[in-house]
């Protein structure tokens, strides 16, 4: 760090610390995480089948003979209870459904869902080669036996938890070729599969298979990122001055790295490390002085930070008329979300008159870190954003 560090209160160093310890080992947690959650919902949908009694059959009849159909946001609610692990026979038993029609409407919300995600991979022509496919499902390369034998030092002065991603073998150029175009592979599989679903006619092994190749592409994508951590590390080094906290700039050199990983094309022949680091110091070189100009401005109290907005102040009944119907669009655009998105954001802001919660406490709830807690809160923010702008309720949400 060249013998500089930004004074930071030892409170806050240590909860940087322990974030960023969190944000390294974060990555195994989310596979394992998603991959649980997918066999709890497979075990329970896939529960021993009872026969139909003739009043189910009778309560299926008459509603498909009256032609209603379920309302959006009761499939909605059934889907969610179902996520929550309320079984199947109980959610029959509350909606007065049939186990196969509840059945179809828990997979309509759930491919809906899996649609609602943006997939995004680098195609490669080799994909529809056998040859090519039975290669990329082959057997993870080893490491040349010199790298193998070679153990990385770590520089001096990083905390034990930067230290140890010295441990992590960096990738050799097979691997890294290896890694990309498999979890580009299995990503451009589920997006195959993606293009045919129907949500009001999609089967629960469709939807199985989609999930699991899309968890696959994370586990891979999560072994390149722990991989070229040290990356990061490398070049928030060189970065660090008076206003430049060094766990800042690893937490915003992981998000850039995360990204680079999404958009690298490996069919060019370039190495990873080479595109990640461009890509890692283009995000410093604009975020530093927009960081410094925020701070500027805050302590010379320019007077543009005041030249805003005139008095809009109105009476209580406007206020709490107003608060009432910000709500009802909130919550029917929250509705929009995925659940974690939206679970992040009603803790977040204590809406409904949920409890608010820090980062950090959803992180620990969650098993992700403080950090990917708050990419998913911008993530979501800006699905409300868009969805605000399609329906033109930006007034409603002033």
């Amino acid at each position: 760090m060249n013998g500089k560090r930004s004074p930071v209160d030892s409170s806050d160093e240590d909860a940087n610390h322990a974030d960023a310890r969190r944000m390294i080992d974060s990555f195994d947690y989310r596979t394992r995480d998603m991959a649980a959650a997918r066999e709890m919902l497979k075990s329970k949908n896939r529960g021993t089948r009872t026969s139909t009694s003739h009043a189910t059959e009778n309560r299926d009849r008459a509603s498909v003979g009256t032609g209603v159909a379920l309302d959006d946001s009761i499939k909605v609610q059934i889907y969610r209870q179902s996520r929550r692990g309320v079984s199947v026979e109980v959610l029959a038993a509350q909606s007065g459904l049939s186990r196969s029609k509840l059945m179809r409407v828990i997979n309509e919300i759930r491919a809906k869902r899996l649609l609602e995600n943006k997939l995004d991979f680098m195609y490669d022509p080799g994909f529809e080669d056998p040859a090519v496919v039975a290669e990329l499902l082959g057997p993870f390369p080893l490491p040349p036996a010199v790298q193998s034998s070679r153990r990385s030092r770590a520089p001096e002065g990083l905390p034990p938890y930067l230290v140890s991603l010295y441990d992590v073998p960096l990738l050799s150029r097979e691997q890294e070729r290896y890694l990309f175009r498999k979890m580009n592979f299995l990503k451009y599989r589920a997006h195959r599969l993606r293009e045919g679903l129907d949500p009001a006619h999609c089967k629960e092994a469709t939807l199985d298979e989609i999930e699991r190749l899309q968890e696959e592409a994370l586990a891979l994508k999560n072994q390149i990122i722990r991989a070229n951590l040290r990356l990061v590390v490398s070049i928030a080094k060189k970065r660090v001055g008076p206003t430049n906290n060094f766990f800042e700039l690893v937490s915003d050199g992981n998000m850039s790295l995360i990204r680079a990983v999404e958009k690298f094309d490996v069919t060019r022949g370039f190495k990873f490390s080479t595109y990640a680091s461009w890509a890692i110091m283009k995000n410093f070189t604009r975020s530093i002085p927009e960081e410094k100009h925020r701070r500027d401005r805050y302590v010379t109290g320019h007077d543009q930070m005041f030249e805003v907005a005139p008095d809009t102040r109105s009476d209580a009944y406007e206020q709490e008329s107003g608060h009432r119907r910000s709500q009802e669009v909130v919550q029917g655009m929250l509705d929009r979300l995925n659940d974690r998105e939206r679970h992040i954001l009603i803790s977040r802001y204590g809406i409904g008159g949920a409890d608010e919660q820090t980062l950090e406490q959803l992180g620990r709830e969650l098993g992700v870190t403080k950090e990917r807690v708050r990419q998913i809160e911008s993530r979501a923010q800006e699905k409300l954003r868009k969805i605000a702008l399609e329906e033109k309720l930006e007034a409603a949400l002033d």
